[in-house]
């Protein structure tokens, strides 16, 4: 096994992320995340499920409906 240095290829870091926001897209590949919703009284519960592994990919609590914000890009 031989593993690299992630900051060697960080030149390349710029296309890796459009290929990927590309690739996110186009449905190529998926996203793991658990979200955790309502609102910010959830988390301290997050938190503790956080701990105990509750969650797949990302834990994310959902602090307003997804309908009420503004997706970001990468």
């Amino acid at each position: 096994m031989e593993g690299f240095i992630v900051f060697d290829y960080a030149a390349q870091f710029p296309s890796a992320r459009r290929e990927l926001a590309q690739w996110l897209a186009e449905g190529k590949i998926k996203r793991k995340e658990t979200i955790i919703k309502g609102g910010i009284g959830k988390a301290e519960r997050a938190l503790v499920e956080l701990y105990e592994g509750v969650n797949t990919g990302k834990l994310l609590v959902e602090v307003h409906p997804e309908e009420d914000v503004v997706r970001a890009r990468l």
